[in-house]
C-alpha cells in the first residue's frame, strides 16, 4: 500500500510540475515576429462623424496614424465588408475612404475598422451613423 501511495504521489507531482511552470506563448505581430512592445495605430477624423444623422450613408472616410500598416486595414458596415481606398498623405498618415455598394437610407449604420501598426499592435475602432428621418 505504501508503494502504491508513493507511486500515486509521484505521478501527481510529475503531472502538476509542468503545469505550474508553463508560460503562455509570447504574442506575435501580423508579420510573425515576437511583440514585446508596440504602439497602437490610431483612427480619427471620421466622416460622417460618430453619432451623426445623415439623409443617407453612401460613403465614409477616416484618417489612420502614420504608424499604421495600410495593407492590414479592413472595414465593415453592419458586418458587411467594404472595399477601402488608402492614400498616403505627406505627413505619413493614411487617408482612408470607402463607398458602400448600396446606400443605407434608414436606420443605424455600424462602421467597424480594424488595422495593425507597423510594429504589430492591432486596433479596432467603431462608430455609429444614423440614416433617414
Amino acid at each position: 500500500m505504501f508503494k502504491t501511495l508513493c507511486h500515486s504521489a509521484l505521478l501527481t507531482a510529475a503531472l502538476l510540475i509542468p503545469a505550474v511552470h508553463a508560460r503562455p506563448p509570447m504574442p506575435t505581430g501580423h508579420h510573425g515576429g515576437m511583440v514585446t512592445h508596440c504602439t497602437d495605430p490610431t483612427f480619427s477624423g471620421e466622416s460622417p462623424a460618430p453619432e451623426a444623422r445623415v439623409a443617407q450613408l453612401e460613403s465614409f472616410s477616416f484618417t489612420a496614424s502614420d504608424n499604421t500598416d495600410g495593407s492590414t486595414l479592413e472595414a465593415w458596415v453592419n458586418l458587411q465588408p467594404v472595399k477601402l481606398t488608402v492614400t498616403t498623405q505627406r505627413s505619413g498618415r493614411l487617408a482612408v475612404s470607402a463607398k458602400l455598394p448600396a446606400p443605407i437610407t434608414q436606420g443605424r449604420a455600424w462602421i467597424k475598422v480594424k488595422g495593425y501598426s507597423e510594429d504589430g499592435c492591432e486596433q479596432l475602432h467603431t462608430w455609429n451613423v444614423y440614416a433617414g428621418d
